[in-house]
């Protein structure tokens, strides 16, 4: 009966054995060449005609939508963090981190500079006072070396009349998109027509006393309604003066359309946006035809 029992070990063994290695042709990964195409490479006159009709409509007078983006940062943890992933509609975006874009931040910042006609900003903060003047300098030499399309300066706090000045020296006669981040006030009177677009910071309002607070004050500057966006935020809501309770992002949309109207909405946190179970960025698609209905594609 022990040998027996020992034969009976040896047979199973051996038809385990022979078993494997009969299925391991079922279960070797193979590698395959593969290669995921685009909708230019899968469509390429359909792409075209898109995204003609998509710089088309851009080129047209229509309310913005103005996104500031983290790019480059440390850890990509998904898509969000790539210009690419941004609706395709949106007119301006400020980079963050342009000083040290990596190489898909140039990639992408190709794409939709050419085939969407997105115009891409250099951001500087002007509150960080420590190498300002480096930091305009560089802004200005990727400008002209046809890197970006303009500049964003932002500061919480008065812009030396110096700096400023600096800025429009180094640009020289280069024809560039200039944004301010910040009201009018804190820059000086004589040089408030530098900047095409002023962007105010409605982000922590909480119903509509409060963002007519915001525009009021800004108005009070001498830059007319057509030259600001209104600043807000992706989580956020705002109660209007019957109760309703609205996202942040469409009762900013509501008062660029209603008051002036404005040149626009911008957007200051758009990645938090980009997770959603039916469709990424969907408050801020919802922004773009809400301000646009007619001509979004």
């Amino acid at each position: 009966m022990k040998y027996q029992s020992i034969f009976n070990l040896c047979l199973l063994t051996v038809f385990l054995l022979v078993v494997s290695a009969g299925c391991s042709d079922w279960t070797d990964m193979e590698i395959h060449d593969s290669e995921v195409k685009g909708a230019k490479e899968q469509n390429p006159a359909q792409y075209a005609a898109y995204t003609q009709n998509l710089r088309a409509y851009k080129a047209t007078k229509h309310a913005l939508v103005y996104a500031r983006f983290d790019n480059a940062p440390e850890k990509s943890g998904s898509e969000k963090d790539f210009l690419r992933a941004l609706p395709d509609s949106m007119d301006i975006v400020s980079m963050r981190n342009a000083d040290r874009l990596s190489q898909f931040d140039r990639e992408d910042m190709a794409l939709v500079r050419n085939d969407y006609g997105t115009r891409v900003l250099y951001y500087v903060d002007a509150s960080l006072t420590e190498s300002l003047n480096a930091k305009i300098t560089a802004a200005a030499d990727a400008v002209r070396a046809g890197t970006f399309d303009g500049i964003t300066l932002a500061s919480v706090s008065t812009v030396d009349a110096s700096l400023v000045k600096s800025l429009t020296d180094a640009l020289g006669q280069t024809g560039c998109l200039l944004v301010f981040e910040g009201t009018p006030l804190l820059v000086s009177e004589a040089q408030r027509s530098v900047f095409n677009y002023y962007v105010i910071d409605a982000s922590t309002a909480s119903d509509d006393y409060d963002l007519e607070i915001v525009l009021n004050h800004a108005l009070n500057w001498g830059v007319t309604a057509d030259r600001f966006l209104l600043g807000s935020v992706h989580g956020r809501t705002v109660t209007d003066s019957e109760q309703t309770v609205h996202t942040a992002l469409s009762r900013a949309a509501y008062y660029a359309l209603h008051s002036g109207p404005l040149a626009g909405v911008g957007i200051y946190n758009s990645g938090t946006d980009y997770y959603d179970s039916e469709i990424i960025y969907k408050q801020t698609r919802g922004l773009i035809q809400q301000l646009n209905p007619a001509k979004v594609k």
